[in-house]
């Protein structure tokens, strides 16, 4: 019978006729896959608290000629704390579906997985500034996936820009000399040296970034304008973020902007 068992995040979902749902997987040895839980929207299902948002676990599934499906699943991590709070709520369905639209089918990104694994386990039971931890995950994000943007050199030119006096960043290519077209917006030196540093880290160490109020606000304009611009999928990715800041911050907003977000 072709039942796999994987480790995997749930990316997204999509409801299905009176009680099922259509789950993406972001998993670790198969890259995202699609599956159907038939039930799950039940009281009384085993797959009830499996299928939402955020939940790491493994599934055992049923890989037939059809639609796969979800035949059981083990939770090991809701990341429960995340709901919890509404800027911590909007951050990571940020970082949900930038890897659900940057996770090949069926191809393993063993990388990206840990990248997402460590940002959520940080954004839920860390101390740091979400903010600065959303920093330090969209330029490493960037990087995993191939699009870095230039931070040491001119993304023009080619030349080292780390001791340039003025320097610019331009949503196409990253960091511009002062000699190249000027494009973009000024960046300090300090946010520059910022971003190599978040590179350089482990995923473990994601939590040690701390940045000043000026220097997260560079860096968080300049890697959104970046991302944007660079990636096919990230206007949509920013759009999640954008209107969930825009819902008021009530009792039960987040479970209700996580519903319609992923309908």
């Amino acid at each position: 019978m072709p039942v796999i068992c994987v480790d995997g995040i749930v990316t997204r979902y999509a409801n299905y006729r009176e009680s099922d749902r259509i789950l993406s997987i972001f998993t670790i040895d198969r890259g995202r896959l699609d599956a159907k839980a038939r039930g799950c929207r039940k009281p009384q299902s085993p797959l009830v608290n499996a299928c939402q948002p955020f939940v790491f676990g493994q599934f055992e599934i049923y890989t037939g000629k059809e639609r796969a499906t979800i035949n059981a699943c083990e939770v090991k991590e809701t990341f429960y704390p995340i709901r919890e709070d509404y800027e911590r709520f909007s951050i990571g369905s940020v970082m949900l579906r930038l890897c659900h639209d940057a996770a090949p089918e069926n191809e393993p990104n063993e990388a990206l997985f840990s990248l997402l694994y460590h940002a959520l386990s940080f954004l839920s039971y860390g101390v740091s500034n979400p903010k600065d931890l959303f920093c330090c995950f969209l330029v490493r994000f960037l990087n995993v996936t191939g699009y870095r943007p230039a931070v040491t050199t001119c993304a023009q030119c080619g030349r080292d820009i780390r001791n340039d006096a003025i320097v610019r960043f331009s949503p196409r290519g990253g960091a511009t000399c002062a000699a190249c077209p000027q494009q973009g917006q000024p960046v300090s030196k300090t946010a520059l040296e910022g971003m190599r540093r978040m590179l350089v880290l482990e995923d473990t160490q994601m939590d040690r970034v701390k940045l000043s109020d000026g220097v997260r606000t560079e860096i968080s304009e300049c890697l959104a304008a970046y991302t944007k611009t660079t990636l096919d999928f990230g206007e949509r990715a920013f759009s999640v973020l954008e209107n969930a800041m825009r819902q008021p911050e009530t009792a039960g907003t987040t479970e209700s902007t996580a519903h319609s977000e992923q309908d």
